[in-house]
């Protein structure tokens, strides 16, 4: 097959959305299908064209506009319109609920009666400009509403997404369930053997933003501070427009030297990082699946979740903690002494967390079955 995927921000960036494209082309490229991954470049750079791992092919179209539009790209749209044959897909996988790039486009494909699977990575709290927070419910009643609608297959990566989809949409017959991936899957051994550890580590990755709920780590660390005094520390992994306020807030409980902060990581020095912590905390408000939850259970790591949204499936997971939202610090720290004190074994793993080479091979029989005709 040939496959044409879209998706607004390039794959190289951080986040899970730009991971999953990554890596689910990459699979299918291995699996033998011509993979083409179009997408915006807002900076001020020519149409450019490059290869991912020698296997994806990779266009960025110029488009220094769409980033006031709210991701609507007139100049994406005409290049897909003239290029569309050329191009030649047997199929098209539109990514991203979330901008006017994914609707813009899907009227092109429609137009052209081409076959359309669409993976919103729908969040319900994940809308943060003006225009989301004053005309979501308008973008979910119109444009948003037309993609859902005309698309052959809507894939989701949790129960909690499709659940949401389903009932914001009433597109429930349109849905497939496939999580996410890992790179591997390695779980280290028992984490009953505290006795040459000097300290207890924990974990945070992904943006640094107010619904990721970090600042709530940082009150369980004043909580903790009491009871390990300087054998605790606080990695902190990620970037994002709340990093002041964290840090300030940090100071003001007196715990910034037990926190050591980094800008994302990638690869094998995530990895070290994930291996590292005796625990992985995400306490997000809302989360569609929550793939560093999966990474850090992947090596080995026990996690702490809030109770919310998609997080909640992960505590079925061996190894990952629930506790509800918004946690209450000393509740969250004993929770934490609790974990680290215990014999926790992580995994074994039900279908929820798999390597990226499965979860390609599911995305390669939705293709398949939406061009046979049988969804």
């Amino acid at each position: 097959m040939r496959i044409l995927i879209t998706n607004y921000s390039s794959i190289f960036l951080p986040g899970g959305v730009n991971k999953t494209i990554r890596e689910i082309s990459k699979g299918l490229a291995e699996r033998g299908h011509e993979c083409i991954v179009l997408n915006v470049d807002t900076g001020t750079q020519i149409q450019k064209i490059y290869y991912y791992d020698n296997k994806v092919k990779i266009i960025q179209v110029k488009s220094y506009i769409s980033k006031y539009l709210y991701g609507l790209s007139p100049s994406v749209y005409f290049f897909l319109k003239k290029n569309i044959y050329k191009l030649g897909p047997d199929i098209i996988h539109l990514h991203g609920f979330h901008t006017l790039f994914t609707p813009e486009l899907a009227y092109l494909v429609k137009k052209r009666g081409l076959p359309m699977v669409f993976s919103p990575h729908y969040g319900i709290q994940s809308h943060n400009t003006w225009a989301g927070k004053y005309l979501w419910w308008l973008y979910k009643r119109t444009a948003g509403r037309y993609v859902f609608k005309i698309s052959e297959r809507i894939i989701c990566a949790s129960e909690f997404e499709a659940n949401m989809v389903a009932k914001d949409f009433g597109v429930a017959d349109k849905i497939s369930i496939i999580p996410h991936g890992v790179d591997r899957i390695a779980t280290k051994k028992s984490t009953s053997d505290k006795s040459n550890k000097k300290r207890l580590t924990l974990l945070y990755v992904g943006y640094l933003l107010k619904l990721k709920g970090v600042q709530h780590i940082l009150r369980a660390l004043h909580e903790l501070v009491k009871y390990f005094d300087n054998r605790i520390l606080l990695n902190i992994v990620g970037e994002g427009d709340y990093k002041d306020q964290l840090v300030t807030l940090a100071n003001k409980l007196d715990v910034n030297d037990k926190i050591r902060w980094y800008s994302f990581l990638y690869g094998d020095e995530l990895l070290k990082k994930y291996e590292d912590a005796d625990i992985f905390l995400l306490l997000s408000q809302s989360e569609n699946y929550g793939i560093v939850v999966a990474e850090a259970l992947a090596c080995g790591t026990p996690c702490i979740v809030a109770n919310t949204t998609a997080l909640k499936e992960f505590t079925k997971e061996p190894g990952c903690f629930g506790i509800d939202y918004p946690p209450d610090p000393k509740e969250l720290a004993e929770l934490i002494i609790k974990v680290y004190e215990s014999d926790v074994r992580v995994g074994p793993f039900s279908r929820k967390i798999r390597t990226w080479d499965e979860v390609a091979k599911d995305y390669e029989r939705v293709y398949r079955d939406v061009l046979e005709g049988k969804l």
